[in-house]
């Protein structure tokens, strides 16, 4: 199994970018892990531009298990997270889990994709550029906590 984030907008701040590839790094020597970035825009009145939720969709298939990554979603403790995450990659029916972190505007009411699982991070609102970093810091987390290694304090 792989995962891959799906993020609207690029990550813009060099300092988070780091981050980022820091994560992706130490991930990718446990599970296969990539980020797909989604240019966000406003389409021009008239124009027949494609919107983000359709370059979306296009990435997905029937064995993908999408995530929306939303403030209404699911909470869980580290612990908990490292559960549900060990149980979607021991699933012979998930192929790729995928996580989706809106843009700067989050999911509005007509942004409607189809997902299996929404999740929050928390009830706060963060920035969409910070919440990469927050998603991979915990998914780093739980597979530190799988494979019973050092690192997560509790």
């Amino acid at each position: 199994m792989r995962i891959e984030l799906i993020c609207i907008e690029k990550t813009k701040k060099i300092e988070y970018k780091n981050i980022i590839q820091d994560y992706l790094k130490r991930i990718n020597k446990k599970l296969k892990i990539s980020v797909k970035e989604i240019t966000f825009y406003i389409p021009k009145k008239g124009s027949s531009s494609i919107k983000p939720k359709n370059l979306i969709e296009r990435g997905i298939n029937r064995y993908d298990y999408v995530v929306l990554l939303d403030e209404s979603g699911k909470n869980f403790s580290s612990k908990g997270f490292s559960r549900w995450l060990n149980s979607k990659i021991c699933s012979a029916n998930i192929k790729c889990l995928k996580f989706v972190i809106g843009g700067p505007y989050g999911f509005n009411n007509e942004f409607k994709l189809k997902f299996n699982e929404k999740i929050s991070l928390s009830k706060m609102t963060f920035s969409h550029q910070m919440i990469r970093i927050f998603i991979l810091e915990q998914i780093y987390r739980s597979l530190k906590i799988i494979n019973n290694e050092p690192y997560h304090n509790e």
